[in-house]
């Protein structure tokens, strides 16, 4: 199943690498924007420290990382390149004061060696309800609180639209016993179980090849 899933995924994104293709068409009523992300954190979220980090896909470069400074005043976080993912990381401060200072902070989050930290994904696409005039829309998401079970948020902005509950999944297949989540640079993606998972590896790969070509185009008309 991995291998599978491996393969689909390099198929998806190979032509991206040699060619500015179109994607897919959007869903009925739908249509591709930019989304320019901002985020702030409520009055009484306390206890963590914040740091971004900027990836870029396919691989190549390695991640950065930069702490931010959050409040309840939105911070941009641009994603300032053509395949360019950004995360939120929120880190318990208690466990940050474990390293010496923040170059040591970041370096050990390079090296995948934090504990107890909570990552929240922004893509620079999304898809829209196609009676939104612009091509570019500003979304600022507020972290409402941070526990152990991750990070809660608030996302406000034209077209944005909460994401509907996942329905239950049932085991169909002997070989899903191995299905692994499926790490991307910009969230960790479970991979659906059984026939549906083909359909989902879809959706994600026209969503993304959406963006791809949206900043493309910018580019070219800067």
């Amino acid at each position: 199943m991995r291998r599978i899933l491996a393969a689909l995924f390099l198929v998806a994104f190979a032509g991206v690498a040699v060619a500015d293709i179109p994607p897919p068409p959007p869903p009925k009523g739908k249509k591709y924007v930019a989304v320019n992300n901002e985020v702030a954190i409520a009055k009484d979220v306390s206890g963590y420290v914040f740091v971004k980090q900027v990836s870029s896909f396919p691989g190549g470069r390695k991640p950065t990382y930069t702490k931010l400074e959050l409040s309840e005043k939105p911070t941009a976080i641009p994603e300032s390149g053509r395949r360019t993912f950004v995360n939120v990381i929120a880190i318990p401060k208690d466990t940050a004061k474990e390293f010496k200072g923040d170059e040591e902070l970041l370096d050990a989050l390079a090296a995948n060696k934090v504990k107890g930290t909570h990552r929240l994904a922004f893509n620079s696409t999304a898809t829209v309800s196609d009676s939104i005039k612009a091509d570019t829309v500003k979304w600022t998401t507020t972290i409402t609180a941070v526990d152990e079970k991750g990070i809660k948020k608030k996302v406000e902005g034209e077209g944005y639209e909460e994401p509907k509950p996942k329905a239950p999944t049932t085991k169909d297949s002997p070989d899903d016993e191995d299905d692994a989540p499926v790490d991307t640079p910009a969230t960790t993606v479970h991979a659906p179980r059984g026939g549906v998972w083909m359909a989902g590896l879809a959706a994600f790969a026209a969503l993304t090849l959406g963006g791809f070509w949206l900043v493309g185009r910018g580019r070219r008309k800067v």
